[in-house]
């Protein structure tokens, strides 16, 4: 459900601003307060869970995200669906940061990289069929049913939790939580996704931007500064980054990942339906190839990294993601169908291979009182990454196509699209994924230092 709402919503965009009545300034803001809150709390809700529990924590982002969900199915104003969505966005955190925390902890080390490959599995499934599930519910039912599919699911995951779900026992009430880490980590990355995703619109070197990311420095460099001194009570132990390599390297990782991969969906969809004609349920199943391989080799990559570590096979990973994002860079406006099933489906098997090792490699470098940590910021790896993805695919297209054509194309909406057009979006999409591909390229490196054996 977390990374399920952070896709759908996309394909939902023209039918909600037509159906409310909202601009695409404010549209915009539909997805990216989203991202925002998750993002910027999900570390917290990690650190909090830690020292407090991780049960109550689990079922409140449930409880929480099932009734935001209801009042976005019923908002009548843009205002009122981007508030209810920063909602939902607290609490997909809340739920994000002790998912794989609860998994870790009651799995042995042996069998927790096929449990986190499933766990896996699921998150890169919500993220990758979310435009597809979000096409049929906005085509059959509305774009209010995108919210509501979410509230019986929740109900029932809320019930199963109460009578089921068990708090661990290796806890530390003892320890205060860092107010000021907190706050200043929030505020950093707040600001520093606000740069990324109003950049390209606003421009890199305005007033406004500049000083966003001034404050993303300064709350940054206070945070380091903190938390070096705050020791054990720290929201995060900085030491995990500086003295524990595999941590460091399986993290920026994540980033890369995700930096490389998350906007290809989102462009393709568009490359699909408006470039080469098909129907929204022809792309969903085009573009459903890609998911499916991802769902078949989660588990079985976790299963073989129990046996022979994570490093050779999130690497492998990395290296086949950027192969098919070179190879996305190769279409042209006549491509078939088939020619992108083929690169979707070298970028799956590339995800499949590399998530669930990568993730697994995470949560077993670290102690069990750090676990809720330890997801929180693969998390929050995870979802920046997310944010960063879609601005710099964006920026990077823009280069070949106005940014106003593309605003209306991304949106979805009616504007012809002639032959010049088509040509330079083509163009714009084949930049975006060589520079894709290049940030995966690094990702392979940083997979590799990792540390043999790990």
């Amino acid at each position: 459900m977390t990374p399920l709402d952070s896709s759908i919503v996309s394909i939902a965009l023209p039918s909600i601003a037509s159906s409310l009545h909202i601009d695409f300034a404010t549209t915009i803001w539909i997805p990216v307060s989203y991202l925002l809150f998750l993002s910027a709390l999900l570390l917290v809700f990690g650190r909090l869970a830690d020292i407090r529990g991780r049960r109550i924590p689990f079922i409140f982002g449930f409880a929480l995200f099932t009734c935001a969900s209801m009042l976005c199915a019923v908002s009548q104003t843009g205002i009122q669906l981007i508030f209810f969505r920063s909602i939902q966005g607290l609490s997909a955190a809340s739920m994000g940061a002790t998912a794989p925390a609860i998994v870790t902890d009651v799995f042995p080390g042996r069998e927790r990289g096929k449990a986190l490959g499933i766990n896996t599995m699921a998150i890169y499934v919500g993220l990758s069929v979310g435009p597809t599930l979000g096409g049929f519910l906005v085509q059959n039912l509305g774009w209010r049913w995108i919210f509501f599919i979410n509230v019986p699911i929740g109900i029932f995951v809320v019930a199963l939790s109460l009578l089921k779900l068990k708090e661990s026992a290796i806890l530390d009430k003892t320890k205060r939580f860092d107010l000021f880490g907190a706050g200043t980590f929030s505020a950093g990355l707040t600001a520093l996704l606000l740069v990324f995703t109003l950049g390209p619109s606003y421009g890199w070197m305005t007033f406004s931007i500049m000083s966003l990311f001034i404050v993303a420095a300064i709350a940054f460099v206070s945070f380091v500064l903190v938390e070096k001194r705050k020791g054990e009570e720290a929201m995060l132990d900085i030491s995990l980054f500086s003295n524990n390599q595999l941590f460091a390297a399986a993290n920026l990782s994540a980033l890369l990942n995700y930096t490389s991969f998350f906007g290809v969906t989102f462009l393709m969809s568009f490359y699909l339906q408006r470039i080469r004609g098909f129907e929204p349920a022809e792309a969903g199943l085009i573009l459903l190839s890609m998911p499916l391989v991802m769902a078949v080799f989660s588990p079985a990559s976790g299963w073989l990294s129990d046996k022979f570590g994570s490093r050779l096979l999130s690497s492998a990973g990395m290296a086949l993601i950027c192969l098919a994002l070179f190879t996305l860079s190769t279409l042209t406006v006549d491509s078939s169908g088939f020619d992108v099933v083929i690169r979707l489906l070298v970028l799956g098997f590339g995800m499949g291979i590399f998530s669930s090792p990568n993730t697994s490699a995470v949560m077993g470098s670290v102690e069990k009182s750090k676990l809720s940590v330890a997801a929180g910021t693969l998390g929050t790896m995870r979802f920046t990454g997310q944010s960063m993805s879609l601005a710099v695919m964006g920026a990077v297209a823009a280069t070949a196509i106005s940014s106003t054509i593309l605003s209306d194309m991304l949106v979805g909406l009616q504007i012809e699209v002639g032959t010049v057009m088509a040509g330079a979006f083509v163009e714009g999409i084949r930049r975006a994924f060589i520079v894709s591909g290049f940030i995966a390229a690094i990702g392979v490196a940083t997979s590799l230092v990792r540390g043999k054996g790990n």
